[in-house]
C-alpha cells in the first residue's frame, strides 16, 4: 500500500509540474516570438523491476522539459526597427554571459544610436558586433530580405549600416531557455547558416502558443491531478481505519 501511496505522489508532482508549464505557455501567449514549452515524462521503473519488484505500481517524472520553435503568425506594425524572420534561423543578441538567440523582434535604437532589443540587450551583425545607426537626419531606415540595414537619405541615396546577424542551429534541443524569449546554446551543437530565410521589416512574430490547445491540456492536467490526489486521500482514509483496527485488536 505504501508503495500504491508513493506513486500516487509521483503522478501528482509530475501533473503539477506540467500545469506550471502549461500556465506558463498560456501567460505569454501575447509575448511576440514566444516559443511554447513541452514536458514530456517517463516511468521511473522498466517493465520488468515494475512486474517483479513492485507489484505491478510504477511511478512517473518528468522526463524532457523542451521548446517548441514552430513559427508564430506574422502581425503587420509598420514600424521600422520591428522585424520578423520568416523560415529558420534566430536573431543574435549580445548577452550578460555571452551570446544570446531569439526570434524576437521588436528592437529599438538607444541615445547613443545602438540598436537593441525592448529589454536593452544589443543586437549583433554577422561579425559579432554591435550594430550602431548614424543619424538618420530625416533619411529612413530600411531593411533588406538579408537582413542588411541600410540608411536612406532625402534625396534617395542607400548608405550601407550592417548585415543583421540571422544564424540557425544544427541542434535546437541544445537550445537553453533564459528570460525574455531568449536562448544560450549549450556544448555539442553549432551555429549553421541560416540559407532559407528573409527579415521582413515592419512585421513582429507573435507567440506560437495555441489558447485552445494549451487550456485543453490544462483542464486535462487539473483531472489528472486531482484524480490523483483523491488517490491519496484514499490512502490516508484506510491507514487511518487500520490504526483503528489496530488498537482495538
Amino acid at each position: 500500500m505504501v508503495s500504491g501511496k508513493y506513486s500516487a505522489l509521483a503522478g501528482a508532482v509530475s501533473r503539477e509540474q506540467s500545469i506550471a508549464n502549461i500556465s506558463a505557455n498560456l501567460a505569454n501567449i501575447n509575448t511576440n516570438g514566444y516559443k511554447r514549452s513541452l514536458v514530456s515524462f517517463e516511468s521511473v521503473l522498466r517493465s520488468r523491476q515494475q512486474s517483479n519488484e513492485a507489484g505491478g505500481i510504477n511511478f512517473s517524472r518528468i522526463k524532457n522539459s523542451f521548446s517548441d520553435f514552430s513559427p508564430g503568425a506574422m502581425r503587420q506594425t509598420d514600424d521600422p526597427l520591428d522585424m520578423a524572420i520568416t523560415g529558420d534561423g534566430f536573431f543574435k543578441l549580445r548577452g550578460q554571459n555571452g551570446v544570446l538567440y531569439t526570434r524576437r523582434g521588436d528592437f529599438a535604437m538607444n541615445g547613443d544610436g545602438l540598436l537593441t532589443t525592448s529589454n536593452g540587450l544589443p543586437v549583433l551583425d554577422e561579425r559579432g558586433a554591435q550594430i550602431n545607426i548614424p543619424d538618420i537626419d530625416g533619411g529612413k531606415i530600411a531593411i533588406g530580405d538579408d537582413g542588411m540595414i541600410y540608411i536612406l537619405d532625402r534625396e534617395g541615396n542607400r548608405d550601407e549600416v550592417a548585415k543583421l546577424a540571422v544564424v540557425d542551429i544544427a541542434d535546437k534541443h541544445n537550445l537553453r531557455r533564459e528570460k525574455d524569449t531568449t536562448f544560450s546554446l549549450q556544448g555539442g551543437s553549432s551555429e549553421v547558416n541560416s540559407g532559407d530565410y528573409r527579415v521582413i521589416q515592419g512585421n513582429l512574430e507573435l507567440s506560437n502558443v495555441n489558447m485552445s490547445s494549451e487550456m485543453a491540456k490544462l483542464i486535462q492536467s487539473h483531472r489528472t491531478f486531482e484524480t490523483y490526489h483523491k488517490v491519496l486521500k484514499s490512502y490516508s482514509t484506510i491507514s487511518e481505519q487500520q490504526d483503528e483496527l489496530g488498537t482495538v485488536a
